[in-house]
């Protein structure tokens, strides 16, 4: 069953992409007759910053404690992944690169979000697999997969 389909076409040409419910991964292809399948864990990822976006209260508070102290281009570092403890639930983890200060969120039960973070501490205490930054945060804590 066909749930999407986008297309869009540029001075260099069209792109068109299709996303179904089946099992196989969405593909998308160009002119050039290239075709790349969509990463599934990807898809997963953009679901992870929806619920948060969508389902959590506390984001500016979030933002503004993660963009503190920084006077030129404030920027969260986010890393959107899942809990290698509880791997169905997401897990966001945001840093301030001023402060080396993070924070780990983990997702509730549905799409909620605790108010308060399931980790805070130094980045340099971070499992390296959190700090591939695959995300940034806006100044009212929406968060944008990249």
């Amino acid at each position: 069953m066909l749930i999407l389909c986008v297309a869009a076409v540029g001075a260099g040409g069209g792109v068109i992409a299709a996303h179904s419910k089946g099992e196989e991964a969405p593909v998308s292809a160009s002119e050039d007759t290239a075709v790349d399948a969509v990463d599934p864990v990807d898809e997963s990822l953009q679901v992870c910053a929806d619920s948060w976006n969508d389902g959590n209260m506390n984001k500016q508070s979030v933002a503004s404690i993660s963009m503190a102290a920084q006077t030129e281009n404030p920027t969260a570092y986010v890393h959107v992944g899942f809990s290698s403890v509880f791997p169905d639930r997401c897990m966001i983890t945001v840093a301030n690169p001023s402060t080396l200060f993070a924070q780990q969120y983990l997702q509730e039960g549905g799409a909620s979000w605790s108010i308060a973070p399931a980790w805070t501490g130094s980045v340099n205490d971070l499992d390296e697999s959190n700090l591939q930054w695959n995300a940034r945060m806006t100044q009212d804590g929406t968060i944008t997969v990249n």
